[in-house]
């Protein structure tokens, strides 16, 4: 194998590729990075099983080959050179990359054991750049890490003529959002792991494509995106999605509307106090329709902040929440005002935006002391 290409052209390959390699594989192979010159170029692989990358790159191929790079020091030695033109020849199990004023030489090994990227085949499904953006914004924070439930580290996917709508829980809070103007004739229920779903939105934005094609294969249990000369594949995750609509609640004896940047900065001064009781604040809503934030620490003292600017009706109660949970809602909401729908202290309480329904968001409280 010998090809010349631009640095430049390499390490933006590369990075692209980043989040497809993994730290400790399942099996060792798969920490390396796929290298296939042909006679149309060159073409750059990596995959941890459940996501993978391939791109193809700019470059004049002299002497085809495939050969399987180690990834972390590849990505090390290209990006710390200069730009320009490189050389990359491979003879006898080494790679040797020279460039302008060095020369470094690579153990590699034989492309025979790495993965093969499947053939997808299936329906077809687009949608705009933003709303994928949207998608990942709205409800992404509340998928599970928990890799020992694999099932709620996914964004469940619902397509239908009605629109497409996203679901994500980690088991203490769910989050639904419904994408607008996303009616399709084809309907269908996926679940895509979150974490891999933000690869494809981070590398969406580095080509800066508008639109975002990808093909379901039921059967291999594959989803394939295509975009620019990136291609990327996700395995489905396999499982039952929590049924989720049982938790949402219909009915509330309290309703608050608050303003967002009054309920933000009165979470960042109860957060002070709140660290060494896991997060955990207080809402009080009075007889007198007031609604006050507190949160105590044995170390540190008190915090009490009386909102100003809130619109209560219905029954005073007493409610507590991971501060964090709130703090990822007011993130995630593009308004102004943040509604709540509570019921009795230990209901799951309902929040959305004042001016939008299309994104919802359920927590459940935690108990009361005191």
């Amino acid at each position: 194998m010998k090809i010349q290409i631009l640095q430049e052209n390499l390490q933006k390959g590369l990075s692209y590729l980043s989040k497809a390699i993994p730290s400790n594989p399942q099996l060792p192979i798969l920490s390396s990075i796929l290298f296939e010159a042909k006679e149309t170029g060159c073409v750059i692989s990596a995959t941890d099983l459940y996501f993978g990358v391939r791109a193809q790159l700019q470059s004049s191929v002299k002497e085809e080959g495939t050969i399987v790079i180690p990834g972390k020091q590849f990505k090390e030695l290209i990006s710390s050179l200069p730009s320009g033109k490189l050389e990359l020849t491979f003879t006898d199990g080494t790679l040797t990359i020279a460039s302008t004023h060095s020369k470094t030489k690579l153990q590699c090994q034989s492309a025979e054991e790495y993965p093969q990227f499947p053939q997808v085949e299936g329906q077809t499904y687009s949608f705009s750049s933003q709303q994928f953006q949207d998608i990942d914004r709205a409800v992404g924070f509340s998928a599970s890490t928990d890799q020992a439930r694999p099932v709620l580290t996914s964004i469940l996917f619902e397509i239908s003529q009605k629109g497409l709508s996203t679901v994500t829980t980690d088991g203490f809070r769910l989050s639904m959002y419904t994408v607008p103007n996303s009616q399709s004739q084809t309907a269908s229920r996926l679940l895509l792991q979150a974490k891999a779903l933000q690869e494809v939105n981070r590398i969406v934005k580095q080509i800066d494509e508008q639109t975002v094609s990808f093909v379901v294969s039921e059967e291999l249990k594959q989803v394939y995106f295509s975009v620019g000369d990136v291609e990327m594949y996700i395995r489905l995750i396999e499982g039952e999605y929590p049924p989720y609509e049982k938790i949402v609640p219909s009915v509330f004896t309290t309703e608050v509307t608050f303003s967002v940047g009054e309920l933000e900065d009165n979470i960042k001064r109860a957060l002070i106090f709140a660290r060494d009781a896991s997060n955990i604040i207080k809402f009080t809503v009075g007889e007198d329709k007031t609604v006050q934030l507190s949160a105590s620490s044995p170390s540190l003292g008190t915090f009490e902040g009386q909102l100003q600017s809130v619109t209560v009706s219905g029954d005073a109660v007493e409610i507590a929440f991971n501060a964090k949970y709130v703090q990822d809602i007011l993130k995630a909401i593009a308004g102004e005002s943040l509604w709540m729908g509570m019921g009795e202290s230990l209901k799951p309480v309902l929040c959305r935006a004042t001016d939008s329904d299309a994104a919802e968001y359920v927590i459940m409280p935690f108990k009361v002391n005191g």
